[in-house]
């Protein structure tokens, strides 16, 4: 569910609404024809906030079936061998992608190791450590940092001299 913030113009459209609804309300005239325009404008807020609401969980539906296309498929299959026969190929198809998968995987780990082996050993050596801290070196590293930790997106981080 989404919250939203409502703006000006919506909420003095949302008070002409109620104050139409409120005089027709007091011109009405006996109780029970007062009940009668109550409940109708009740069915009718009803009507539009269920509208509302299925076009709310049509579209949480949709998304739902596109992140787990798998499931879906499964709950869409009809019958138990037909079932069965899915989750077999699904389980197939997970075997055959894991070599590329774990290679991919060990050769990422293996880049960033040697990365961070080799600027280990500039650092350790004495003398090495030739340029000086400056507010662009030091920018780019919490860039860094920020990028492997996934939150390059959320966060930015200025760095300047004084």
């Amino acid at each position: 569910m989404e919250n939203r913030i409502k703006t000006e113009q919506e909420i003095e459209q949302e008070m002409l609404e109620l104050n139409e609804q409120f005089a027709a309300f007091l011109h009405t005239k006996g109780i029970a024809a007062k009940f009668k325009l109550a409940f109708n404008n009740m069915s009718e807020s009803a009507k539009k906030q269920h509208a509302a609401d299925v076009a709310e969980f049509e579209a949480v539906k949709a998304q739902s079936a596109e992140d787990n296309k798998e499931f879906a498929e499964f709950l869409r299959t009809k019958g138990i061998k037909a079932k069965y026969k899915l989750v077999v190929e699904n389980i197939k198809k997970g075997m055959s992608e894991a070599p590329v998968n774990t290679a991919a995987q060990i050769a990422k780990t293996k880049a960033h190791t040697q990365a961070a082996v080799a600027h280990a050993n500039t650092l350790g050596k004495p003398g090495a450590v030739t340029s000086e801290v400056n507010a662009s070196s030091l920018e780019d590293e919490f860039d860094a940092f920020l990028k492997s930790k996934g939150l390059d997106g959320k966060y930015t981080v200025t760095v300047t001299e004084e």
